[in-house]
């Protein structure tokens, strides 16, 4: 059986004689890519903790905090097919809160990147830069900071992420390690918030 990547916060564990290269060979916090989230939450965990921020409604996102069985994160997000009673899992993030210290995120996601770098030597790599965020709400257009880096691999993106959010954005500052399918990549750019 394939030794399964452990994605933590200070340490990738990976097995040598394998290439890390496919995505669903990488778990937070247990999950992987491709998992039913029915084997680590129950439908009513799921339908409780699903959110309504996308205005296209092709996945549905789930905000999960402090579960009992997180260790290494404060929350976990996984984003699931609208309708899928399986709710296999098409992106998973896990998510360390940085409420009222931003500053600290950014050496605990260089960190990270480069600890990637050296497993993902073939991954197209995105180096760190920030942008705004596309969802901000107007007039405070461009003031929500997103720094983030991305790991282009064969069969998925893993990206590492520090959110600033404006003070009208209304949201948690917070650091997110991200594992996504193209799919769900190319929806999240292209369609989710047209």
């Amino acid at each position: 059986s394939l030794m399964k990547i452990l994605l933590t916060l200070f340490v990738l564990f990976f097995s040598s004689s394998m290439v890390a290269d496919n995505i669903s060979d990488f778990q937070i916090e247990g999950m992987s890519i491709g998992d039913s989230a029915l084997i680590f939450f129950n439908e009513n965990e799921i339908k409780k903790n699903s959110k309504n921020y996308y205005k296209n409604k092709e996945f549905t996102p789930v905000q999960n905090d402090e579960y009992p069985f997180f260790k290494t994160y404060d929350a976990i997000d996984f984003q699931f097919k609208t309708g899928d009673s399986k709710y296999i899992i098409h992106s998973l993030s896990g998510i360390l809160i940085y409420t009222d210290n931003i500053d600290e995120c950014y050496p605990k996601m260089n960190q990270i990147v480069y600890e990637l770098k050296n497993i993902f030597k073939n991954a197209d790599f995105e180096d760190i830069k920030t942008h705004g965020h596309p969802n901000d709400p107007e007039g405070s257009k461009g003031t929500s900071k997103i720094t983030d880096a991305f790991f282009y691999l064969e069969t998925g993106i893993i990206s590492v992420a520090c959110y600033d959010y404006s003070k009208a954005h209304n949201n948690q500052d917070h650091l997110s390690v991200s594992i996504d399918t193209y799919e769900f990549n190319d929806w999240l750019f292209n369609k989710a918030y047209n």
